[in-house]
């Protein structure tokens, strides 16, 4: 799937959520749940998110990147003792010498990501944040649990899972509901706005 496709499935899902709550937690819900509906691909280097983050993208490139930048967040731990860079250190190493679909996609990167985005958005009183990128985080993990690659949900263990029911997406089958999503999150939006 997409990243644009898992976009518009955060989005869909947090416009949903959002409904009748102030415009400023509609925003920060949306925006929060497009940014976690694209971090379980950040395991590949050609994902929407590492398009920005890497100069070269592939998978020696993006290992040598995460590692590095791990390795700039345990420093960060050591000499401030502060709890995320313990956290982004130990994620952001796994994530140099995880695979495709493994550790990001798993019940353990799921924990890894939302204590990250815990301590700290919560701390600052910014739940909206918090609830919108574990919707998309794990409405990413969903879709691709659908698909027939299924996912390592119960990593380290190199098992892949998936569903009962499997899509298989072609191109114009993600357009389409790419574009369905897109309308109904539209006529959400006019929704709001006619209140």
């Amino acid at each position: 799937m997409t990243g644009k496709t898992h976009v518009a499935i955060g989005v869909a899902a947090a416009l949903t959520l959002a409904h009748g709550q102030p415009v400023e937690n509609q925003l920060a819900l949306v925006i929060a749940s497009s940014i976690g509906s694209l971090t379980p691909d950040l395991d590949h280097p050609k994902a929407k998110l590492n398009q920005k983050l890497l100069f070269i993208k592939n998978n020696l490139y993006r290992a040598l990147f995460y590692l590095s930048l791990g390795s700039i967040f345990m420093y960060l731990y050591f000499t401030n003792k502060t709890e995320p860079f313990l956290l982004l250190g130990i994620v952001s190493i796994i994530i140099g010498i995880s695979s495709h679909r493994s550790f990001t996609h798993s019940i353990i990167g799921v924990f890894a990501f939302a204590s990250i985005v815990k301590l700290v958005t919560l701390n600052y009183g910014l739940k909206s944040i918090y609830s919108g990128f574990l919707i998309g985080y794990i409405l990413h993990l969903a879709a691709d649990f659908l698909t027939p690659q299924g996912i390592m949900l119960f990593y380290p263990l190199k098992i892949n899972v998936s569903s009962p029911v499997k899509f298989k997406l072609d191109k114009r089958s993600e357009n389409i509901i790419f574009t369905l999503l897109s309308i109904y999150s539209i006529g959400l939006l006019l929704g709001y706005l006619q209140k």
